[in-house]
């Protein structure tokens, strides 16, 4: 646990505290007071779904229009271990061809096509060759992709080489 987290645990447990002192010491109707206890539940897993995104874990969310492959780390299925499988991408936006922000990790369903798209991706950048890739949905919904969970873990994903950067005039 880290400092922050631990702080964050101790102020939880201070709203606790004050919560059950309104809810011992006041007269209020019995339906106020189970509400309020509700209320601070529910913000509790709320802000650790909140934290857990701030702390660096890979997000479900879906991928960005246009982004830069930075790394992937591929889980294969085993059915004897009783793994899915999963695939760990870590990219960075892109908006038009400049970086649009910082890198953000994300989790991808094991797919075979998508497996074998991002194993060549990593050979190609070991190589020395930057990595830019971009999807499709099938079917994702409305609203930011930022925001959108991917609720249906369809997507085509399409991975190609960057084009040249060109160094500025002098």
């Amino acid at each position: 646990m880290t400092n922050i987290s631990l702080f964050l645990t101790f102020l939880y447990v201070a709203i606790a505290a004050l919560l059950l002192i309104l809810c011992l010491a006041t007269g209020w109707k019995r339906w106020i007071k189970v509400l309020m206890v509700l209320v601070v539940t529910v913000s509790y897993f709320v802000a650790n779904a909140t934290f857990e995104d701030m702390l660096g874990w890979p997000t479900p969310r879906m991928l960005p229009e246009k982004f830069l492959i930075n790394g992937v780390v591929i889980e294969e299925p085993n059915k004897e271990r009783g793994v899915e499988g999963a695939i760990y991408v870590w990219v960075t936006a892109l908006d038009g061809n400049r970086p649009g922000g910082a890198p953000r990790a994300y989790r991808l369903p094991y797919l075979k096509d998508t497996h074998s798209q991002l194993s060549e991706s990593q050979r190609k950048s070991r190589n020395g060759v930057r990595q830019v890739g971009s999807i499709e949905r099938s079917g994702g919904g409305t609203g930011n992709a930022w925001f959108k969970i991917n609720p249906d873990n369809k997507i085509k994903l399409r991975v190609s080489d960057a084009p040249a950067t060109r160094l500025p005039e002098k």
